[in-house]
């Protein structure tokens, strides 16, 4: 544990900020990730930087988020904003250790949960406000994800916690700079327009249509122009996302890899698609966790959001980290305002699929689950 954190934190302060003395760095933990924190501290202090370490307790936070007013939920106050603002790097662990119990919460009180702090994802007053404080004062922001392996958490979704705990953290020590240059070799061609092809062995014959809109690109560094759009780096990393023309995915598609949810797994869920919606869908086991989703949504669920290649080559299949895993291809559906997209869902639904052949305008960008595009 101790060699794991200590490498997990000097990955963080030196590889994805590169961090230099004298800065000043918040660290936030939720209680069960102290340990992880200490050793942030102490490598923090190490590297003569100012730290600032503060906890969030699980049980307040949840009798918070169910009895505490509305207006203080909803809004980011003055002392913590003032931290913001004398703050260079801010560093935090995902949590909490048990999966949200959505149904405690009050369902007018849903929509002020924020645990990414990031507003790409959170929809929350307090999360726009951090994030608007955090682009003005261009705050270097890292979340690591790994800390979501928990006991309960490995429970829920059917996974063993260990194999769990080391996929993640393996994935967070990944090399950035490989990463980096397969996405780049990526960006110019999923940012440009023309249809893309998408085919595997396991019965996926799909198609659509880019449109000229930017890449949602991350490999690990926590760099000055994400800290200028507010944006969160998460640990464990690796992914090249585009959304594109919402009406034009046509065919069928086949997610092989195991779907892992908080409600479950879902197995072989397969999808004909006609006109950028879901028309009809199948599963060997979980469909009622899909149709779930469908249910619960208020519109745009079952409509096609973007796609996207892994580039992570130390995560797995089955843990979470699905669209980051080297090899992998992923389609998302609903909400896809994060990567620039047009659809106004509240949800979002996205999986992979292994040993793709991918064409661009009919240039073969991936071939058997292979990255071909060289930067």
């Amino acid at each position: 544990m101790d060699t794991e954190h200590a490498t997990l934190s000097k990955q963080v302060l030196d590889g994805c900020l590169g961090t230099k003395p004298g800065q000043r760095v918040w660290i936030h933990s939720w209680d069960h990730t102290l340990e992880l924190a200490s050793d942030l501290a102490l490598e923090s202090m190490k590297r003569s930087l100012e730290v600032l370490l503060t906890v969030q307790l699980e049980d307040l936070w949840l009798r918070s988020m169910i009895d505490a007013p509305l207006e203080l939920l909803d809004n980011l106050p003055a002392h913590i904003g003032a931290a913001l603002e004398e703050t260079d790097i801010y560093i935090y662990t995902l949590g909490p250790r048990k999966p949200i119990p959505w149904d405690k919460i009050p369902v007018d009180r849903r929509r002020s949960v924020s645990v990414w702090l990031d507003a790409r994802y959170d929809k929350s007053s307090f999360a726009e406000q951090w994030a608007k404080l955090a682009r003005k004062n261009k705050v270097r922001m890292v979340g690591i994800e790994a800390t979501l392996a928990t006991p309960e958490r490995a429970e829920a979704m059917g996974l063993n916690l260990e194999e769990w705990r080391r996929v993640m953290f393996d994935g967070c020590c990944a090399d950035s700079g490989e990463m980096a240059s397969l996405g780049r070799a990526l960006e110019p061609l999923m940012g440009g327009e023309g249809m893309v092809h998408l085919t595997t062995p396991f019965g996926t014959d799909f198609r659509f249509r880019l449109d000229k809109r930017p890449p949602d690109f991350s490999y690990g560094l926590a760099t000055e122009e994400k800290a200028e759009r507010g944006e969160v780096v998460f640990l464990p990393t690796g992914g090249i996302e585009v959304s594109a023309a919402e009406d034009s995915a046509e065919g069928r598609l086949v997610y092989d890899s195991l779907i892992c949810t908080g409600k479950g797994q879902v197995e072989d869920l397969t999808f004909q698609v006609a006109q950028g919606r879901i028309k009809q869908f199948s599963a060997r086991s979980g469909k009622e966790i899909f149709e779930r989703y469908l249910r619960e949504g208020t519109g745009d669920e079952n409509r096609f959001g973007y796609f996207g290649f892994g580039l992570n080559p130390k995560l797995r299949h089955g843990f979470i980290q699905d669209d980051k895993v080297l090899g992998s291809t992923v389609v998302g559906f609903g909400h896809s305002g994060a990567k620039g997209g047009k659809n106004a869902a509240s949800g979002t639904w996205w999986a992979s699929m292994t040993k793709a052949t991918v064409a661009i305008s009919g240039q073969k960008v991936m071939e058997d689950g292979k990255l071909l595009a060289k930067s």
